[in-house]
C-alpha cells in the first residue's frame, strides 16, 4: 500500500500561512512606488523649493558675511514644509533639498550668463584665506555654488523637515489625546486657603488633586472628564487601581456615588473616591455607608490633608 505525498505550493508572490494555505499576495512594487508619489504634496513642496533656491540665492550672491546666514534657509524651509505635511517626512524633504539644489543652479546659469555679458555685475569670493576678494568668472560662479551648495541645500532640509514633522506628529497626537479624554488637566494656582481649593475650576482641581495624592505615593496613570459634570482621575496606590471622581459643584450628591459604585464594577476597580472641593449633600454620606470600597473626600477634609 502506497500513499502519494505531494508537495503544496504557492504561486509565486504569496506566502504561506501558519495555518498551512497561501497568504494574501504581496503587494507588487509598482503599487507601493504608486501609493508613495501619491503621498507627496507636490505644490507645497516646490513652492518652498523655489522660496528656499531664490533666499539661498540671494546670498549667496551677496557679500561674504552674509553668506554664513545661508545655512539657516535651508533648515527653516524644510521647518516650513514639514509642519504641513502627514507622511513621508523623509522623502519630502528629500525632493525639496535637490528639487531646490537643481533651481538654484538654474538660477546661477542665468546669473552667470548674464555677469559674463556684463549685464550684471559677477560676485565676488575669497579664494584663498588672507587673500582680497576676487572676481568670479561663469565656471568659478557654478563650481563655487556646487561646492558651496551641495552638502547644505540637500541634508539640511530633510533634517528641518523631520524635525517638524515630528513635533507636529506629536502635537496631533496630544490633541488627540485631549479630544478622547474630553479635556486637559491644567496646573492649578497656588493654594493657600479652603477658599482657594473651592475656587479651582475641573481642570485646575484634577490638576492639584493629581500632584496631591502623587506626593502620598500614589502613581498617576490617566484621566477622563465627563464633559463638565466631573472628573475621573485613575491612580495606583501598593499595587491597587483607584478611581477618584472628582466634582467642583456647590454640593455633590448621592447620585454620584452610586453611579461611582456601578463604575467600579463594571470596570472591575476595587476602591473609588469621590472628592470635591466643595461639600457633600446630607444623603451622601448614608449612601457611602453602604460601600465599603468608596471613600467621601469633602475640600474641608482636603485641604486638611494637604496641610499635614
Amino acid at each position: 500500500m502506497s500513499i502519494d505525498i505531494q508537495k503544496e505550493t504557492c504561486s509565486p508572490g504569496t506566502e504561506r500561512t501558519e495555518a498551512g494555505g497561501p497568504a494574501k499576495p504581496a503587494t507588487p512594487l509598482n503599487e507601493q512606488i504608486r501609493t508613495i508619489v501619491g503621498q507627496i504634496v507636490w505644490r507645497d513642496t516646490l513652492i518652498a523649493a523655489v522660496i528656499m533656491a531664490v533666499g539661498w540665492c540671494a546670498l549667496f550672491l551677496s557679500s561674504n558675511w552674509l553668506q554664513f546666514l545661508a545655512g539657516i534657509v535651508p533648515v527653516s524651509t524644510g521647518i516650513f514644509l514639514g509642519r504641513r505635511l502627514k507622511d513621508q517626512a523623509v522623502l519630502h524633504g528629500l525632493i525639496l533639498g535637490v528639487s531646490g539644489f537643481l533651481l538654484g543652479l538654474g538660477i546661477m546659469v542665468i546669473y552667470g550668463t548674464l555677469g559674463a555679458t556684463g549685464v550684471v555685475p559677477m560676485p565676488e569670493q575669497v579664494i584663498e584665506p588672507g587673500q582680497p576678494p576676487v572676481v568670479l568668472d561663469f565656471q568659478e560662479l557654478l563650481a563655487f555654488y556646487v561646492q558651496f551648495s551641495l552638502f547644505a541645500m540637500i541634508p539640511f532640509p530633510m533634517f528641518g523637515t523631520m524635525i517638524a514633522h515630528r513635533n507636529e506628529q506629536k502635537r496631533r497626537d496630544m490633541e488627540t489625546q485631549v479630544a478622547r479624554r474630553g479635556g486637559q488637566l491644567e496646573r492649578p494656582p497656588v493654594v493657600r486657603t479652603l477658599e482657594d481649593i473651592r475656587g479651582l475650576s475641573l481642570p485646575q482641581f484634577g490638576g492639584y488633586i493629581k500632584n496631591l495624592f502623587t506626593k502620598h505615593q500614589f502613581t498617576y496613570q490617566n484621566y477622563q472628564f465627563e464633559k463638565d459634570k466631573y472628573l475621573d482621575l485613575f491612580l495606583e496606590y501598593q499595587g491597587e487601581t483607584y478611581l477618584l471622581r472628582l466634582s467642583v459643584a456647590d454640593r455633590v450628591r448621592s447620585g454620584m456615588v452610586e453611579m461611582l459604585a456601578q463604575d467600579l464594577q463594571q470596570q472591575g476597580i476595587p476602591k473609588g473616591i469621590v472628592i470635591t472641593s466643595t461639600e457633600f449633600a446630607a444623603d451622601v454620606n448614608k449612601s457611602a455607608r453602604k460601600r465599603s470600597n468608596i471613600l467621601l473626600i469633602d475640600g474641608e477634609t482636603l485641604f486638611e490633608i494637604a496641610e499635614r
